[in-house]
């Protein structure tokens, strides 16, 4: 029984060893597609590339990463602000928890994948990320980050009701010609005068001539 109990107690304290270990290690990287050991930022080596910097919902890109013979397999994510995965990655060969692989061929020298953004409207800003792993379980890694395109209101346009005011035109006075109005004046005046001195010239010669005649 004392052997027995000797050998248990290694036995326990190994397990008892394991079971702390293994938290540690999955804490590191909790996501499956994480293949990896190590990150090495990209510093000279091109990232991450997308056909449009532009965030817009319900939209599909093309993220185009570079690789060599020495990279095995590429996992991509895409995270909000909150550093929360959302979307859709097509065609992977492996989906995780927020992340997808990608295998890489022996020849191949760029990756091309297709994300797909969410339905929703109150994302302004993605973040794309790239695991580019090697074969010997390192990672470089880049990013590049989408944003929606800011949205510019124009002022509201404001139509006056207020009619202008009325414009009344002024009377037009005509000033006639002094020198042809009294000479108008003279010849009537001249008119009314002479008229009856005219008939009774007429009546007297008309007498006199009867007299002579008869």
């Amino acid at each position: 029984m004392a052997v027995l109990g000797s050998t248990l107690l290694p036995l326990g304290l190994f397990l008892c060893l394991v079971m702390l270990l293994i938290p540690t290690s999955s804490a590191n990287f909790s996501d499956s597609c994480m293949l990896f050991t190590q990150i090495i930022p990209s510093t000279t080596a091109p990232g991450i590339k997308a056909n449009s910097d532009v965030y817009e919902s319900d939209t599909t890109y093309t993220i185009s990463v570079p690789v060599n013979s020495n990279v095995d397999s590429v996992v991509l994510r895409a995270m909000d602000m909150n550093n929360k995965s959302l979307g859709l990655w097509h065609k992977a060969d492996r989906n995780c928890n927020s992340s997808s692989l990608y295998h890489v061929g022996s020849h191949d020298t760029l990756l091309r994948a297709y994300w797909e953004s969410p339905h929703s409207m109150n994302i302004t800003a993605v973040n794309i990320q790239a695991f580019t792993i090697n074969s010997h379980g390192m990672a470089t890694f880049s990013s590049l980050t989408l944003k929606r395109r800011a949205i510019t209101t124009k002022p509201p346009v404001t139509i006056s009701t207020t009619k202008p005011p009325t414009t009344r035109a002024l009377p037009t006075v005509r000033i006639l010609n002094a020198t042809a109005t009294l000479t108008t004046t003279s010849s009537v005046a001249n008119g009314i005068f002479l008229s009856p001195i005219a008939d009774a010239l007429q009546i007297l010669f008309i007498f006199l001539t009867s007299k002579l005649l008869f």
